[in-house]
């Protein structure tokens, strides 16, 4: 899964949380929906940037699969790459890890696809152009 410690090929860090006690479930382990909105939060930021706009909204989260628990004390890191750029919309496949046991071997707990769709001043999807 990686190529250097710390990082996937051919992905990049979107960005960095840590599991604190607001964010488990009653069974002591990260609440999924509080791991969706963290991905969805810095994958848009990264989609926003790509995409050379700020006007974009969320328009699917494909399958997301949970393989692996987010503990108390964790440092979740959440890669990306863009998967596929439509005219309007921009779908991103994402991994979650987790550093556990040796460092340059990080625990995938998650993984899913975001779609997200560029709009205009009315609300309308919009063609986007690269960002920086």
């Amino acid at each position: 899964m990686t190529n250097k410690p710390g990082k996937l090929k051919g992905y990049q860090l979107a960005g960095r949380k840590i599991v604190m006690y607001p964010d488990l479930n009653f069974t002591g382990r990260l609440f999924g929906g509080q791991l969706m909105s963290w991905i969805d939060e810095v994958l848009a930021a990264a989609a926003m940037n790509l995409m050379g706009t700020k006007n974009i909204v969320t328009k699917k989260f494909g399958e997301i699969v949970f393989d692996a628990p987010g503990l108390l004390g964790d440092v979740v890191e959440i890669w990306y790459r863009p998967v596929k750029e439509g005219v309007t919309s921009l779908s991103m496949d994402c991994r979650v890890v987790v550093g556990r046991g040796e460092p340059s071997m990080p625990e995938q707990i998650s993984s899913s696809t975001v779609v997200y769709v560029a709009l205009d001043d009315e609300g309308l999807p919009s063609p986007w152009s690269k960002g920086d």
